[in-house]
């Protein structure tokens, strides 16, 4: 508004006071106190009210202006401070990034004395001391990380240090602490699996992994149900030992169901039939399953069966289908040839021992019985070569395993890798 508007309307605001106070001679009689009486006239008082209210408006738009001015100047005084910081922090993780671990640190130790709760510098600190394998200085920074904010992501760091400093108990119950918040987050229902498989808590493994099976990605889902039929396979094993074999069976059954080519699960439904003493039953799971996978575990299963129940025939012919469908196997080859020498079907034998020979020319048992085969013939020349062989190279008389997951040697068939923990990788 211009000044000589205002005048103007100060002008005529006088004259319309004037004309009123000429038309309205009236006096009000206004007491204060007990002596303070004043008679004024109406206008005056109409006039007075009207300048007092204007001014007491005026005062409080002076004083709601000057307090967003303030309120605006310490926002801009923040946004300046707060950019500085930025920058600084931002030149750390450059720093970091750009593998400079000590110029990263000299960085966010240069922003945490300006800003000592400063969330993200503690947490760039804590995976610089995880990296150089200081845990605990990594638990310290991600801790006061997590002061500044409880995210997933700090949680989930404080987790990790409390597992690398083997403080599991401290670990999980921060793991559950993410899982309250969200259900479904896939690596921490990862971490409470492992963690809890380690320490053999399988009961609660078994409810983490059913709901990792229904979250995680359609194509990752067939490696997860590897996992179900495993912690299925061991809470049936834990079940079996304990004379529960029908609760183990329902479980070895659960595994299957999971992963139908679940090894373990195939020799342990067995073993629980024959706990509950239904051997016809037993022998009736270790065939279905042996023809799908001629195993070794199951077909030393069922020979054992078959011996205590005198039919020769049937091992012969269990081993020889075994051999015949994988004929460029070594392991089935030699299985075959003990079984015959077993039965002193010599001839047979030496011949299955001369072809797995070729393939496996180190293997020690088949040495020693080609020695007793040549015993048995009179050739002890022979029979004593053999022998010296299998001596020199034998550390079992099992066909050797390997895990397919880590590539550890196993001396027999393992139902669990004693190297990495997988199940169902122990393979001739």
């Amino acid at each position: 508004m211009s000044v000589r508007l205002g005048l103007l309307l100060a002008l005529l605001f006088a004259a319309l006071v004037a004309y009123l106070t000429a038309l309205n001679a009236t006096h009000v009689r206004l007491a204060l106190g007990g002596d303070w009486v004043y008679e004024l006239p109406l206008m005056a008082l109409v006039v007075g009210a009207f300048v007092a209210g204007a001014c007491l408006a005026l005062a409080l738009t002076v004083l709601r202006d000057l307090g967003r001015s303030f309120r605006d100047h310490a926002l801009a005084r923040r946004a300046r401070r707060d950019e500085s910081l930025q920058e600084i922090y931002y030149r750390g993780l450059g720093a970091q990034l750009a593998g400079r671990s000590e110029d990263a640190a000299n960085a966010y130790g240069e922003l945490l004395a300006r800003d000592p709760g400063f969330g993200d510098a503690h947490a760039r600190l804590g995976e610089l001391a995880r990296a150089r394998g200081d845990h605990e200085a990594a638990l310290e920074h991600h801790l006061e990380a997590m002061r500044a904010g409880e995210r997933p992501d700090t949680l989930l760091a404080v987790a990790l240090d409390y597992h690398s400093a083997g403080r599991v108990d401290e670990a999980l119950a921060t793991y559950h602490r993410i899982l309250q918040r969200d259900r479904t987050h896939p690596a921490t229902l990862r971490a409470v699996r492992d963690l809890t498989v380690k320490r053999g808590r399988w009961a609660e493994a078994l409810s983490v992994q059913e709901r990792l099976v229904e979250v995680v990605p359609e194509a990752e889902r067939p490696q997860q149900l590897e996992w179900l039929a495993g912690i299925q396979y061991e809470i049936g094993k834990g079940l079996l030992a304990e004379g529960r074999a029908e609760e183990a069976l329902s479980r070895f059954k659960e595994s299957l169901k999971a992963d139908r080519g679940f090894l373990p699960a195939q020799v342990g439904i067995g073993d629980a039939y024959v706990k509950v003493g239904d051997q016809r039953e037993a022998i009736r799971a270790w065939e279905r399953a042996a023809e799908a996978n001629p195993a070794l575990v199951l077909l030393r299963r069922l020979e054992q069966t078959y011996r205590v129940e005198g039919r020769p025939s049937r091992m012969i012919s269990l081993h020889a289908a075994a051999a015949a469908r994988a004929p460029h196997d070594p392991a089935l080859a030699f299985e075959l040839g003990r079984v015959y020498f077993e039965l002193e079907m010599l001839d047979e034998a030496a011949e299955q021992f001369q072809k797995v020979e070729v393939r496996a020319p180190d293997f020690a048992p088949l040495h020693a019985y080609l020695g007793a085969i040549f015993e048995h013939r009179g050739q002890s020349a022979e029979a004593f070569q053999e022998y010296r062989r299998a001596l020199t190279l034998t550390r079992s008389f099992e066909w050797p395993h390997r895990c397919a997951a880590c590539g550890i040697g196993h001396a027999q068939w393992q139902d669990r890798c004693s190297g990495c923990g997988r199940w169902n990788t122990s393979q001739p």
